[in-house]
Protein backbone atom coordinates (compact mmCIF):
# COMPACT_ATOMS: atom_id res chain seq x y z
CA UNK A 1 0.00 0.00 0.00
CA UNK A 2 1.41 3.40 -0.94
CA UNK A 3 2.27 5.90 1.75
CA UNK A 4 -0.47 8.48 2.38
CA UNK A 5 0.43 12.12 1.71
CA UNK A 6 2.32 13.80 4.54
CA UNK A 7 0.73 17.13 3.59
CA UNK A 8 -2.26 16.15 5.72
CA UNK A 9 -0.10 16.11 8.85
CA UNK A 10 -0.79 19.79 9.29
CA UNK A 11 1.98 20.91 11.63
CA UNK A 12 3.22 24.49 11.41
CA UNK A 13 6.39 25.58 12.59
CA UNK A 14 9.18 27.68 14.11
CA UNK A 15 10.06 28.52 17.70
CA UNK A 16 8.45 31.38 19.60
CA UNK A 17 11.66 33.30 20.12
CA UNK A 18 11.45 35.37 16.93
CA UNK A 19 7.84 36.50 17.40
CA UNK A 20 8.76 39.99 18.56
CA UNK A 21 10.71 40.69 15.37
CA UNK A 22 7.82 40.20 12.96
CA UNK A 23 6.34 43.64 12.62
CA UNK A 24 9.44 45.73 13.15
CA UNK A 25 10.94 47.63 10.21
CA UNK A 26 8.25 46.79 7.63
CA UNK A 27 9.26 47.69 4.09
CA UNK A 28 7.19 49.84 1.77
CA UNK A 29 4.04 48.19 0.41
CA UNK A 30 4.17 46.60 -3.02
CA UNK A 31 1.94 48.41 -5.49
CA UNK A 32 0.06 46.67 -8.30
CA UNK A 33 1.15 47.29 -11.88
CA UNK A 34 -2.25 48.83 -12.57
CA UNK A 35 -5.48 49.21 -10.69
CA UNK A 36 -7.95 46.45 -11.58
CA UNK A 37 -10.80 47.51 -13.81
CA UNK A 38 -14.16 47.50 -12.03
CA UNK A 39 -16.81 45.65 -14.03
CA UNK A 40 -20.50 44.87 -13.66
CA UNK A 41 -21.17 41.21 -14.42
CA UNK A 42 -24.40 40.90 -16.39
CA UNK A 43 -24.67 37.26 -15.39
CA UNK A 44 -22.50 36.07 -12.53
CA UNK A 45 -20.81 32.81 -13.55
CA UNK A 46 -22.11 29.79 -11.70
CA UNK A 47 -19.47 28.59 -9.29
CA UNK A 48 -19.16 25.67 -6.97
CA UNK A 49 -17.62 27.64 -4.14
CA UNK A 50 -17.35 27.58 -0.39
CA UNK A 51 -19.22 30.55 1.01
CA UNK A 52 -21.11 33.15 -1.05
CA UNK A 53 -21.21 32.87 -4.81
CA UNK A 54 -19.45 35.35 -7.09
CA UNK A 55 -20.84 38.84 -6.41
CA UNK A 56 -22.35 41.01 -9.11
CA UNK A 57 -19.43 43.44 -8.95
CA UNK A 58 -15.80 42.46 -9.15
CA UNK A 59 -12.49 43.86 -10.33
CA UNK A 60 -10.78 42.39 -13.36
CA UNK A 61 -7.01 42.64 -13.59
CA UNK A 62 -4.15 42.86 -11.14
CA UNK A 63 -2.25 40.06 -9.49
CA UNK A 64 -1.86 38.18 -6.23
CA UNK A 65 1.35 37.01 -4.55
CA UNK A 66 1.37 33.99 -2.22
CA UNK A 67 4.25 33.22 0.12
CA UNK A 68 5.54 29.77 1.03
CA UNK A 69 8.27 28.50 3.30
CA UNK A 70 9.46 25.70 1.00
CA UNK A 71 9.54 24.89 -2.68
CA UNK A 72 6.87 22.41 -3.76
CA UNK A 73 7.94 18.82 -4.26
CA UNK A 74 6.35 18.88 -7.71
CA UNK A 75 3.44 20.49 -9.56
CA UNK A 76 2.74 17.08 -11.10
CA UNK A 77 -0.42 15.96 -9.25
CA UNK A 78 0.73 12.35 -9.28
CA UNK A 79 3.86 13.26 -7.34
CA UNK A 80 3.36 16.40 -5.25
CA UNK A 81 1.54 16.25 -1.91
CA UNK A 82 3.01 18.90 0.42
CA UNK A 83 0.90 22.01 1.15
CA UNK A 84 2.53 24.10 -1.58
CA UNK A 85 2.16 21.39 -4.23
CA UNK A 86 -1.35 20.50 -3.11
CA UNK A 87 -2.75 24.02 -3.38
CA UNK A 88 -1.16 24.48 -6.80
CA UNK A 89 -2.76 21.23 -7.95
CA UNK A 90 -6.22 21.73 -6.45
CA UNK A 91 -6.77 25.47 -6.91
CA UNK A 92 -4.49 26.68 -9.70
CA UNK A 93 -3.40 24.20 -12.36
CA UNK A 94 -5.98 21.41 -12.65
CA UNK A 95 -9.76 20.98 -12.78
CA UNK A 96 -11.04 17.54 -11.70
CA UNK A 97 -14.29 15.98 -12.86
CA UNK A 98 -16.05 16.98 -9.64
CA UNK A 99 -15.46 19.57 -6.95
CA UNK A 100 -16.51 19.52 -3.30
CA UNK A 101 -19.51 21.82 -2.91
CA UNK A 102 -19.63 24.58 -0.33
CA UNK A 103 -17.67 24.43 2.90
CA UNK A 104 -18.48 20.80 3.74
CA UNK A 105 -20.60 19.37 0.90
CA UNK A 106 -19.97 16.45 -1.39
CA UNK A 107 -19.05 16.17 -5.08
CA UNK A 108 -20.64 18.57 -7.59
CA UNK A 109 -19.97 18.59 -11.36
CA UNK A 110 -16.97 20.56 -12.58
CA UNK A 111 -15.19 19.15 -15.65
CA UNK A 112 -17.99 16.59 -15.71
CA UNK A 113 -21.31 17.74 -17.21
CA UNK A 114 -23.43 16.20 -14.45
CA UNK A 115 -23.42 13.68 -11.63
CA UNK A 116 -22.24 10.19 -12.66
CA UNK A 117 -24.77 7.54 -13.64
CA UNK A 118 -24.29 4.58 -11.27
CA UNK A 119 -25.59 1.06 -11.86
CA UNK A 120 -27.88 -0.61 -9.32
CA UNK A 121 -25.08 -2.81 -8.01
CA UNK A 122 -22.84 0.25 -7.48
CA UNK A 123 -20.09 -1.11 -9.74
CA UNK A 124 -20.48 0.80 -13.01
CA UNK A 125 -20.01 4.58 -13.24
CA UNK A 126 -20.77 6.45 -16.44
CA UNK A 127 -19.30 9.96 -16.48
CA UNK A 128 -20.39 12.50 -19.09
CA UNK A 129 -17.69 15.08 -19.77
CA UNK A 130 -18.48 18.77 -20.10
CA UNK A 131 -17.93 19.77 -23.76
CA UNK A 132 -15.39 22.50 -24.44
CA UNK A 133 -13.04 21.89 -21.48
CA UNK A 134 -9.57 22.69 -22.78
CA UNK A 135 -6.00 22.19 -21.67
CA UNK A 136 -3.70 25.15 -21.30
CA UNK A 137 -2.33 24.34 -24.77
CA UNK A 138 -5.82 24.80 -26.25
CA UNK A 139 -6.63 21.15 -27.03
CA UNK A 140 -10.05 19.86 -25.95
CA UNK A 141 -10.15 17.19 -23.23
CA UNK A 142 -11.53 13.76 -24.17
CA UNK A 143 -12.28 10.54 -22.30
CA UNK A 144 -8.96 9.10 -23.51
CA UNK A 145 -7.11 11.74 -21.47
CA UNK A 146 -8.64 10.41 -18.24
CA UNK A 147 -7.76 6.81 -19.12
CA UNK A 148 -4.18 7.91 -19.81
CA UNK A 149 -3.92 9.99 -16.63
CA UNK A 150 -5.27 7.34 -14.26
CA UNK A 151 -3.13 4.62 -15.86
CA UNK A 152 -0.12 6.87 -15.37
CA UNK A 153 -0.94 7.32 -11.66
CA UNK A 154 -0.99 3.52 -11.34
CA UNK A 155 2.21 3.00 -13.34
CA UNK A 156 4.81 1.56 -10.91
CA UNK A 157 7.53 3.50 -12.77
CA UNK A 158 5.84 6.78 -11.78
CA UNK A 159 5.62 5.64 -8.12
CA UNK A 160 2.70 7.93 -7.35
CA UNK A 161 1.65 8.33 -3.72
CA UNK A 162 -1.96 8.46 -5.01
CA UNK A 163 -2.07 5.05 -6.71
CA UNK A 164 -3.91 3.28 -3.88
CA UNK A 165 -6.84 5.71 -4.17
CA UNK A 166 -7.67 4.07 -7.52
CA UNK A 167 -7.43 0.46 -6.35
CA UNK A 168 -11.19 0.00 -6.25
CA UNK A 169 -11.21 0.18 -10.08
CA UNK A 170 -11.19 -3.22 -11.77
CA UNK A 171 -7.64 -4.04 -12.92
CA UNK A 172 -6.00 -1.10 -11.15
CA UNK A 173 -3.90 -3.19 -8.77
CA UNK A 174 -2.66 -5.33 -11.65
CA UNK A 175 -1.25 -2.24 -13.38
CA UNK A 176 0.32 -0.97 -10.16
CA UNK A 177 1.93 -4.37 -9.56
CA UNK A 178 3.34 -4.47 -13.10
CA UNK A 179 1.11 -7.36 -14.17
CA UNK A 180 -0.81 -5.34 -16.79
CA UNK A 181 -0.32 -2.18 -18.85
CA UNK A 182 -3.96 -1.15 -19.19
CA UNK A 183 -6.75 -0.83 -16.62
CA UNK A 184 -9.52 -3.33 -17.37
CA UNK A 185 -12.17 -1.19 -15.63
CA UNK A 186 -11.64 1.94 -17.75
CA UNK A 187 -13.50 2.29 -21.05
CA UNK A 188 -14.01 5.11 -23.54
CA UNK A 189 -17.58 5.16 -24.87
CA UNK A 190 -17.02 8.26 -26.99
CA UNK A 191 -14.99 11.47 -26.76
CA UNK A 192 -17.19 12.81 -23.98
CA UNK A 193 -18.20 9.65 -22.13
CA UNK A 194 -16.02 7.66 -19.71
CA UNK A 195 -17.11 4.39 -18.14
CA UNK A 196 -15.52 3.06 -14.95
CA UNK A 197 -16.12 -0.41 -13.50
CA UNK A 198 -15.24 -1.05 -9.86
CA UNK A 199 -14.28 -4.39 -8.30
CA UNK A 200 -16.57 -3.78 -5.31
CA UNK A 201 -18.93 -0.92 -4.42
CA UNK A 202 -16.97 1.98 -2.95
CA UNK A 203 -18.77 4.92 -1.38
CA UNK A 204 -15.51 6.88 -1.39
CA UNK A 205 -15.05 6.70 -5.16
CA UNK A 206 -17.04 9.88 -6.02
CA UNK A 207 -14.73 11.75 -3.64
CA UNK A 208 -11.71 10.34 -5.47
CA UNK A 209 -13.05 11.97 -8.65
CA UNK A 210 -12.68 15.33 -6.87
CA UNK A 211 -8.93 14.89 -6.40
CA UNK A 212 -6.33 16.65 -8.57
CA UNK A 213 -4.52 13.41 -9.42
CA UNK A 214 -7.66 12.30 -11.32
CA UNK A 215 -7.85 15.53 -13.36
CA UNK A 216 -6.99 15.03 -17.04
CA UNK A 217 -3.43 15.49 -18.28
CA UNK A 218 -2.40 15.81 -21.96
CA UNK A 219 -0.27 12.81 -22.91
CA UNK A 220 1.67 14.77 -25.53
CA UNK A 221 2.79 17.42 -23.03
CA UNK A 222 3.76 14.91 -20.35
CA UNK A 223 5.91 13.06 -22.86
CA UNK A 224 7.38 16.21 -24.42
CA UNK A 225 8.34 17.80 -21.12
CA UNK A 226 9.51 14.62 -19.41
CA UNK A 227 10.99 15.19 -15.96
CA UNK A 228 10.40 18.93 -16.39
CA UNK A 229 6.62 18.41 -16.31
CA UNK A 230 6.63 18.79 -12.54
CA UNK A 231 7.88 22.37 -12.92
CA UNK A 232 6.21 23.28 -16.23
CA UNK A 233 2.92 21.37 -16.13
CA UNK A 234 -0.07 21.63 -18.47
CA UNK A 235 -3.56 21.18 -17.04
CA UNK A 236 -7.08 22.60 -17.30
CA UNK A 237 -7.16 24.83 -14.21
CA UNK A 238 -7.88 28.57 -13.95
CA UNK A 239 -4.19 29.45 -14.35
CA UNK A 240 -1.42 28.18 -16.62
CA UNK A 241 2.21 28.28 -15.60
CA UNK A 242 4.15 31.10 -17.28
CA UNK A 243 7.55 30.71 -15.64
CA UNK A 244 9.34 28.71 -12.97
CA UNK A 245 12.54 30.21 -11.57
CA UNK A 246 14.21 27.99 -9.02
CA UNK A 247 17.11 30.42 -8.52
CA UNK A 248 14.79 33.35 -7.70
CA UNK A 249 12.41 30.98 -5.89
CA UNK A 250 9.21 31.93 -7.64
CA UNK A 251 6.64 30.60 -10.10
CA UNK A 252 4.28 32.80 -12.13
CA UNK A 253 0.85 31.72 -13.38
CA UNK A 254 -1.34 33.53 -15.95
CA UNK A 255 -5.10 33.43 -16.45
CA UNK A 256 -6.22 30.46 -18.56
CA UNK A 257 -8.22 31.92 -21.48
CA UNK A 258 -10.10 28.63 -22.00
CA UNK A 259 -11.07 28.07 -18.34
CA UNK A 260 -14.38 26.22 -18.23
CA UNK A 261 -16.06 28.67 -15.79
CA UNK A 262 -16.51 31.62 -18.13
CA UNK A 263 -15.92 35.04 -16.61
CA UNK A 264 -13.32 33.78 -14.13
CA UNK A 265 -10.64 34.08 -12.94
CA UNK A 266 -10.69 37.81 -12.24
CA UNK A 267 -6.98 38.40 -11.61
CA UNK A 268 -4.49 38.28 -14.47
CA UNK A 269 -1.54 36.85 -12.60
CA UNK A 270 -0.79 34.69 -9.59
CA UNK A 271 2.76 34.47 -8.27
CA UNK A 272 4.12 31.93 -5.80
CA UNK A 273 7.26 32.86 -3.83
CA UNK A 274 9.06 30.46 -1.55
CA UNK A 275 12.09 30.33 0.70
CA UNK A 276 10.51 32.87 3.05
CA UNK A 277 10.75 32.24 6.80
CA UNK A 278 7.38 32.25 8.52
CA UNK A 279 8.26 35.29 10.63
CA UNK A 280 9.15 37.19 7.44
CA UNK A 281 5.96 36.02 5.70
CA UNK A 282 3.76 37.71 8.28
CA UNK A 283 5.84 40.85 8.10
CA UNK A 284 5.53 40.91 4.29
CA UNK A 285 1.78 40.27 4.49
CA UNK A 286 1.30 43.36 6.66
CA UNK A 287 3.63 45.47 4.50
CA UNK A 288 1.77 44.48 1.32
CA UNK A 289 4.58 42.49 -0.30
CA UNK A 290 2.51 39.30 0.04
CA UNK A 291 -1.25 38.90 -0.39
CA UNK A 292 -1.75 35.34 0.93
CA UNK A 293 0.25 33.06 3.22
CA UNK A 294 0.10 29.60 1.67
CA UNK A 295 0.73 27.82 4.97
CA UNK A 296 -1.57 30.14 6.91
CA UNK A 297 -0.79 32.08 10.07
CA UNK A 298 2.03 30.19 11.86
CA UNK A 299 1.12 28.54 15.14
CA UNK A 300 4.52 29.62 16.44
CA UNK A 301 3.40 33.25 16.13
CA UNK A 302 0.10 32.63 17.89
CA UNK A 303 0.97 34.67 20.99
CA UNK A 304 1.89 37.68 18.88
CA UNK A 305 -1.21 37.47 16.67
CA UNK A 306 -3.57 36.95 19.60
CA UNK A 307 -2.03 39.88 21.47
CA UNK A 308 -2.90 42.23 18.60
CA UNK A 309 -6.65 41.99 17.92
CA UNK A 310 -6.52 44.34 14.92
CA UNK A 311 -3.85 42.20 13.28
CA UNK A 312 -5.93 39.07 13.77
CA UNK A 313 -9.20 40.68 12.65
CA UNK A 314 -7.74 42.22 9.48
CA UNK A 315 -5.48 39.44 8.28
CA UNK A 316 -6.55 36.06 9.73
CA UNK A 317 -9.48 33.97 8.45
CA UNK A 318 -10.18 30.87 10.61
CA UNK A 319 -11.27 27.84 8.56
CA UNK A 320 -12.62 24.64 10.10
CA UNK A 321 -10.87 21.55 8.87
CA UNK A 322 -11.95 17.95 8.60
CA UNK A 323 -8.92 16.72 10.45
CA UNK A 324 -7.71 15.56 13.84
CA UNK A 325 -4.60 15.53 15.97
CA UNK A 326 -3.61 12.76 18.35
CA UNK A 327 -0.61 11.23 20.07
CA UNK A 328 0.35 8.09 18.22
CA UNK A 329 1.10 5.00 20.33
CA UNK A 330 3.32 2.06 19.44
CA UNK A 331 0.78 -0.61 20.24
CA UNK A 332 3.40 -3.35 20.05
CA UNK A 333 5.04 -1.91 23.19
CA UNK A 334 5.01 -4.30 26.16
CA UNK A 335 2.48 -2.22 28.10
CA UNK A 336 0.78 -0.31 25.29
CA UNK A 337 -0.61 -3.61 23.99
CA UNK A 338 -3.10 -3.45 26.84
CA UNK A 339 -6.11 -1.24 25.98
CA UNK A 340 -6.43 -0.33 29.68
CA UNK A 341 -3.07 1.45 29.50
CA UNK A 342 -4.14 3.35 26.38
CA UNK A 343 -7.42 4.28 28.05
CA UNK A 344 -5.48 5.49 31.08
CA UNK A 345 -3.32 7.80 28.98
CA UNK A 346 -6.45 9.33 27.44
CA UNK A 347 -7.94 9.91 30.90
CA UNK A 348 -4.66 11.50 32.02
CA UNK A 349 -4.77 14.08 29.20
CA UNK A 350 -6.35 17.53 29.61
CA UNK A 351 -7.24 18.39 26.00
CA UNK A 352 -8.57 21.84 26.95
CA UNK A 353 -5.19 22.74 28.41
CA UNK A 354 -3.35 21.45 25.36
CA UNK A 355 -5.59 23.47 23.03
CA UNK A 356 -4.52 26.71 24.72
CA UNK A 357 -1.01 26.21 23.35
CA UNK A 358 -2.25 25.95 19.74
CA UNK A 359 -3.69 29.50 19.59
CA UNK A 360 -6.82 28.61 17.64
CA UNK A 361 -5.30 26.11 15.22
CA UNK A 362 -6.71 23.20 17.23
CA UNK A 363 -9.96 22.67 19.11
CA UNK A 364 -9.97 20.38 22.15
CA UNK A 365 -11.55 17.10 21.04
CA UNK A 366 -11.04 13.74 22.75
CA UNK A 367 -12.47 11.54 19.98
CA UNK A 368 -10.82 9.94 16.93
CA UNK A 369 -12.92 11.50 14.13
CA UNK A 370 -13.12 15.26 13.40
CA UNK A 371 -15.66 17.28 15.38
CA UNK A 372 -17.46 18.89 12.42
CA UNK A 373 -18.11 15.93 10.11
CA UNK A 374 -21.10 16.61 7.84
CA UNK A 375 -24.27 14.45 8.13
CA UNK A 376 -22.72 12.32 10.86
CA UNK A 377 -24.58 11.20 14.00
CA UNK A 378 -21.97 10.45 16.61
CA UNK A 379 -22.56 7.82 19.31
CA UNK A 380 -19.10 7.71 20.91
CA UNK A 381 -18.50 9.69 24.08
CA UNK A 382 -15.29 11.72 24.39
CA UNK A 383 -12.75 11.01 27.10
CA UNK A 384 -12.83 13.18 30.21
CA UNK A 385 -9.79 14.03 32.29
CA UNK A 386 -9.85 11.70 35.30
CA UNK A 387 -6.50 11.12 37.01
CA UNK A 388 -7.97 8.73 39.59
CA UNK A 389 -9.36 6.50 36.84
CA UNK A 390 -6.07 6.71 34.93
CA UNK A 391 -4.13 5.50 38.00
CA UNK A 392 -6.63 2.70 38.61
CA UNK A 393 -6.44 1.43 35.01
CA UNK A 394 -2.63 1.49 35.07
CA UNK A 395 -2.63 -0.47 38.33
CA UNK A 396 -5.05 -3.05 36.94
CA UNK A 397 -2.78 -3.49 33.92
CA UNK A 398 0.31 -3.89 36.10
CA UNK A 399 1.87 -0.83 34.45
CA UNK A 400 3.11 0.96 37.54
CA UNK A 401 6.24 3.03 36.93
CA UNK A 402 5.57 3.16 33.17
CA UNK A 403 8.27 5.03 31.18
CA UNK A 404 7.59 6.13 27.58
CA UNK A 405 9.68 7.99 25.00
CA UNK A 406 7.97 10.90 23.19
CA UNK A 407 9.68 11.75 19.88
CA UNK A 408 8.95 14.95 17.94
CA UNK A 409 10.79 17.25 15.52
CA UNK A 410 10.80 20.37 17.69
CA UNK A 411 8.19 22.25 15.66
CA UNK A 412 5.20 24.10 17.05
CA UNK A 413 2.95 23.24 18.76
CA UNK A 414 4.49 19.92 19.82
CA UNK A 415 7.61 21.54 21.22
CA UNK A 416 5.34 22.81 24.02
CA UNK A 417 2.57 20.21 23.95
CA UNK A 418 5.04 17.40 24.69
CA UNK A 419 6.14 19.23 27.85
CA UNK A 420 2.54 19.73 28.97
CA UNK A 421 1.82 16.02 28.37
CA UNK A 422 4.96 15.16 30.35
CA UNK A 423 3.65 17.12 33.35
CA UNK A 424 0.07 15.84 33.06
CA UNK A 425 1.02 12.19 32.83
CA UNK A 426 3.48 12.49 35.72
CA UNK A 427 0.42 13.09 37.91
CA UNK A 428 -0.90 9.69 36.81
CA UNK A 429 2.41 7.97 37.52
CA UNK A 430 3.74 7.82 33.95
CA UNK A 431 7.22 9.13 33.15
CA UNK A 432 7.58 10.71 29.69
CA UNK A 433 11.05 11.15 28.22
CA UNK A 434 11.03 13.80 25.46
CA UNK A 435 13.29 13.10 22.48
CA UNK A 436 13.53 15.97 19.96
CA UNK A 437 15.03 15.00 16.61
CA UNK A 438 15.18 16.20 13.00
CA UNK A 439 12.09 15.85 10.84
CA UNK A 440 13.84 13.29 8.62
CA UNK A 441 14.90 11.24 11.64
CA UNK A 442 11.40 11.44 13.12
CA UNK A 443 9.75 10.32 9.88
CA UNK A 444 12.12 7.36 9.70
CA UNK A 445 11.60 6.44 13.34
CA UNK A 446 7.80 6.61 13.04
CA UNK A 447 7.76 4.56 9.82
CA UNK A 448 10.01 1.99 11.53
CA UNK A 449 7.74 1.88 14.61
CA UNK A 450 10.60 2.88 16.87
CA UNK A 451 8.72 5.61 18.83
CA UNK A 452 6.60 4.89 21.89
CA UNK A 453 4.79 8.23 21.49
CA UNK A 454 4.75 10.57 18.49
CA UNK A 455 2.62 13.43 17.10
CA UNK A 456 -0.04 12.55 14.51
CA UNK A 457 -2.16 14.84 12.37
CA UNK A 458 -4.54 13.85 9.59
CA UNK A 459 -5.92 16.41 7.18
CA UNK A 460 -8.75 14.74 5.23
CA UNK A 461 -9.03 15.21 1.46
CA UNK A 462 -12.42 13.49 1.32
CA UNK A 463 -15.28 14.63 3.64
CA UNK A 464 -15.94 11.16 5.01
CA UNK A 465 -14.37 9.63 8.13
CA UNK A 466 -13.23 6.66 6.03
CA UNK A 467 -10.48 8.93 4.71
CA UNK A 468 -9.01 9.05 8.22
CA UNK A 469 -10.02 5.68 9.64
CA UNK A 470 -9.15 3.64 6.55
CA UNK A 471 -5.64 5.08 6.36
CA UNK A 472 -4.73 5.45 10.04
CA UNK A 473 -6.76 2.94 12.07
CA UNK A 474 -7.39 0.00 9.71
CA UNK A 475 -4.97 -2.89 10.23
CA UNK A 476 -3.56 -2.48 6.72
CA UNK A 477 -3.90 1.32 6.62
CA UNK A 478 -1.12 3.08 4.73
CA UNK A 479 -0.50 5.45 7.67
CA UNK A 480 -1.14 3.09 10.56
CA UNK A 481 2.24 3.91 12.07
CA UNK A 482 1.39 2.64 15.56
CA UNK A 483 0.67 -0.91 14.35
CA UNK A 484 -2.89 -0.84 15.69
CA UNK A 485 -5.18 -3.69 14.67
CA UNK A 486 -8.80 -4.58 15.42
CA UNK A 487 -10.76 -7.16 13.44
CA UNK A 488 -14.02 -5.59 14.62
CA UNK A 489 -12.99 -2.11 13.44
CA UNK A 490 -11.72 -3.51 10.13
CA UNK A 491 -15.06 -5.24 9.52
CA UNK A 492 -17.04 -2.06 10.20
CA UNK A 493 -14.80 0.00 7.92
CA UNK A 494 -15.27 -2.56 5.14
CA UNK A 495 -19.06 -2.38 5.58
CA UNK A 496 -18.91 1.42 5.56
CA UNK A 497 -16.97 1.50 2.29
CA UNK A 498 -19.36 -0.93 0.61
CA UNK A 499 -22.46 0.97 1.76
CA UNK A 500 -24.85 2.27 -0.88
CA UNK A 501 -25.77 5.44 1.03
CA UNK A 502 -23.99 8.01 3.18
CA UNK A 503 -26.44 7.37 6.03
CA UNK A 504 -25.64 3.65 6.19
CA UNK A 505 -21.93 4.36 5.81
CA UNK A 506 -21.95 6.87 8.66
CA UNK A 507 -23.87 4.46 10.92
CA UNK A 508 -21.06 1.90 10.49
CA UNK A 509 -18.46 4.61 11.05
CA UNK A 510 -20.17 5.77 14.24
CA UNK A 511 -19.99 2.23 15.61
CA UNK A 512 -16.32 2.00 14.55
CA UNK A 513 -15.57 5.26 16.34
CA UNK A 514 -17.21 3.91 19.51
CA UNK A 515 -14.96 0.83 19.33
CA UNK A 516 -11.91 3.04 18.76
CA UNK A 517 -12.70 4.88 21.97
CA UNK A 518 -12.95 1.61 23.93
CA UNK A 519 -9.78 0.26 22.30
CA UNK A 520 -7.90 3.50 21.49
CA UNK A 521 -5.08 3.47 18.90
CA UNK A 522 -3.76 6.76 20.32
CA UNK A 523 -4.43 9.60 22.71
CA UNK A 524 -7.05 11.84 21.10
CA UNK A 525 -6.18 15.52 21.38
CA UNK A 526 -8.01 17.87 19.02
CA UNK A 527 -10.00 18.67 15.91
CA UNK A 528 -8.04 20.86 13.50
CA UNK A 529 -8.57 24.40 12.27
CA UNK A 530 -6.61 26.32 9.65
CA UNK A 531 -5.73 29.95 10.26
CA UNK A 532 -5.72 31.31 6.72
CA UNK A 533 -3.97 34.65 6.33
CA UNK A 534 -4.54 37.21 3.56
CA UNK A 535 -4.11 40.93 2.98
CA UNK A 536 -7.43 42.87 3.15
CA UNK A 537 -6.92 44.06 -0.43
CA UNK A 538 -7.80 40.50 -1.49
CA UNK A 539 -11.58 40.43 -1.93
CA UNK A 540 -14.06 37.53 -2.08
CA UNK A 541 -11.49 35.29 -0.41
CA UNK A 542 -12.59 31.70 0.21
CA UNK A 543 -10.86 28.43 0.87
CA UNK A 544 -11.72 24.91 1.91
CA UNK A 545 -9.47 22.61 3.89
CA UNK A 546 -9.38 19.85 1.26
CA UNK A 547 -8.07 22.28 -1.36
CA UNK A 548 -6.66 25.69 -0.47
CA UNK A 549 -7.27 29.28 -1.46
CA UNK A 550 -9.75 29.60 -4.34
CA UNK A 551 -7.82 31.92 -6.66
CA UNK A 552 -10.30 31.65 -9.53
CA UNK A 553 -12.97 33.77 -7.80
CA UNK A 554 -11.04 36.37 -5.80
CA UNK A 555 -10.10 39.83 -6.98
CA UNK A 556 -7.96 42.65 -5.61
CA UNK A 557 -8.90 46.21 -4.69
CA UNK A 558 -6.80 49.14 -5.90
Amino acid sequence: MNQAPARRMLLHGLGLGAAGLVLGGCTRPRKPDAAPAAVELKAAPRRIAPGPGTPSKAGYGGYVVTGWTDEAQSYDPALGYDLHAWEAATSVLYTPLYQFDGQSGGPAPSAAARQPEVSEDGLLYTVRLRPGVRFHNGREVTADDYIYTWTRVLDPAVASWAASYLFSIEGAREVNEGKATSVAGLRRIDDHTLQVRLQVPDLMFPGVLCQPFTAALPREEVRRRGTDFGRRPVGTGPFAIASYDRERQRAVFRRHPYYLWKGTPFIDTLEYRWGIAQTMQLRQLVSGELDVLGGGAPVSLGPLINSRPRLRERYVVPIRLLGTSWIGLRTGHRYLRDPRVRQALNHATDTELLARFTYGSQEAWALPFPKHLPHYERTARPYRTDLAKARLLLAEAGAGGLRLRFAHDGSAPWDQLSQVVQQLWREAGVEVIIEPMSKAALDQAIAGRQCDLFPQHWYMINPNALDLAGNCFASEGSSNYGGYGSKAVDALLAKARASRSAAVCNAHLAEAERLLVDDPPGVFVSSLNFLAARNPRVRNYHMRGETGSYYDRLWVSA
